[in-house]
């Protein structure tokens, strides 16, 4: 629950960072704009300024002469005659007097700067005129265009001759001027994508840290209860038989004294070679498993298992049916960690098993291949679920359904023994048809028993 607590604050503290950073690089980009506006705005106004007070302006003339006549024309000709508004002749015949524009943009050149700039003329008003007469010809209907939000005023103008009175605004516009301004804040941009990769580097490395933690933390508590399982196992078939043995009509058969004698032998035995194990703390920290391997007689090994098996499970005892098809009188395996995957497949089936539950055990050797095939008569597994059967942790639905206790590493636990064997297994599975374990190891499997 802590860690939990930590992750999600962690997470609170970097979106409240990322939000802060946006903020601030926005604010800061509002700063340059208002400061590049300020200067640029200046800059083109005392150029517009300085354009009025030369000497020579003959173009301006003439365009005023132009559209002096211009007017005549709209107000004495048959309008059916005219082919564009007021409006639009204007806006041609003003936008076509490039003198204007081809200063400014000296000018600004001249001022050290050289940034990408769009000359725009917006007319605002349009009066025609003669002898106390007045009209407004625009705004009409036909709007012309005019200047993005974003152009810079140089000037406002009203000119006025004998027919027509005009006002209009010249603007620039400077199109590469949020290239200008991100080029200024390239530090300011630098260091905070720099402190946000830092900041959500080292929150994924604490984060992945701190899963890993956890796993680590998950996996020696499953290795705990694994063992402990494991230890019970010998302990309790060694508690029952031990009560068995105090029985006094056990007392009376020196057979079954012989035999459960032997089982407690058996059984401690067993127990020492798991304490021994788990001494052995590398098989554990590195994920690998060291085999002690030995001749097993494996009719009368599995036997035996069995019997330890269903004595440990005592009223809870499945229906195990043993098929045997041997060809050889021993095989090469470690009898502690083969007697631990054999437990963990007939442990599942009567967990996840119906009752009665119901075991089939068959083991084989054909073709140089030693054939272990455990099946239950459980409810099943879904395709899906059958992909990540052999994962750590991985735990199934009925698991979870049934509250069945573990944490899932019994048949990661059980691949790597197997594998360690130099063998394989497989799981056949669907719902309401049971599930099939198919161990398959080579005889000569190159383990040298010691």
């Amino acid at each position: 629950m802590k860690s939990r607590f930590l992750i999600w604050l962690s997470a609170l503290a970097l979106m409240v960072l990322i939000a802060v950073q946006y903020i601030f690089i926005t604010e800061t980009y509002r700063t340059k704009k208002a400061q590049f506006d300020l200067k640029f705005g200046g800059l083109v106004k005392d150029g517009m300024i300085e354009f009025n007070n030369l000497d020579y302006r003959y173009g301006l003339d003439s365009v005023l002469y132009l559209l002096d006549n211009l007017a005549v024309d709209y107000l004495f000709s048959d309008p059916d005659t005219l082919v564009n508004t007021p409006g639009q002749s204007f806006h041609r015949i003003l936008n076509n007097y490039n003198d204007p524009a081809n200063f400014l943009r000296e000018y600004i050149r001249k001022a050290g700067e050289d940034p990408l700039a769009t000359y725009l003329l917006q007319i605002n008003e349009i009066y025609l005129l003669d002898m106390g007469y007045e009209m407004r010809v625009y705004p009409d209907s036909l709007p012309l265009p005019v200047a993005p939000r974003e152009a810079l005023l140089a000037g406002s103008y009203t000119y006025e001759r004998n027919f027509f009175r005009v006002s209009f605004d010249i603007f620039i516009n400077f199109t590469n001027r949020s290239g200008m301004i991100l080029h200024e804040m390239w530090m300011i941009l630098a260091l905070s994508i720099f402190t946000l990769l830092l900041v959500f580097t080292v929150f994924y490395i604490t984060l992945r840290n701190m899963l890993l933690q956890k796993r680590l933390s998950d996996m020696k508590t499953d290795f705990i209860n694994n063992m402990t399982h494991e230890l019970k196992t010998p302990l309790s078939t060694i508690s029952v038989a031990s009560s068995s043995l105090g029985l006094h009509s056990i007392i009376q058969q020196e057979e079954k004294v012989t035999q459960l004698s032997e089982l407690i032998k058996r059984q401690n035995k067993h127990l020492s070679e798991l304490i021994d194990r788990i001494l052995d703390i590398h098989v554990w920290e590195k994920d690998q498993v060291r085999l002690k391997p030995a001749p097993v007689p494996l009719e009368k090994w599995i036997r035996e298992l069995i019997d330890a098996f269903r004595m440990e499970q005592q009223k809870a005892s499945p229906v195990i049916e043993l098929l045997t098809d041997l060809h050889a009188e021993s095989y090469d395996l470690d009898p502690v960690h083969m007697s631990t995957v054999i437990n963990n497949l007939l442990s599942n089936a009567v967990k996840y098993g119906h009752n009665p539950c119901l075991i089939t055990l068959n083991i084989s050797d054909q073709a140089g291949i030693l054939s272990i095939l455990v099946k239950d008569n459980g409810p099943g597994m879904k395709k899906d679920e059958l992909k990540h059967i052999f994962e750590k942790f991985f735990r199934g639905e009925a698991s979870k359904e049934r509250v069945i206790k573990g944490l899932g590493l019994g048949l990661y636990y059980v691949k790597q023994i197997v594998e360690a064997h130099r063998g394989t297994i497989n799981v056949q599975s669907s719902p309401g048809k049971g599930t099939t374990f198919h161990i398959k190891i080579p005889v000569e499997n190159g383990l040298t028993a010691g």
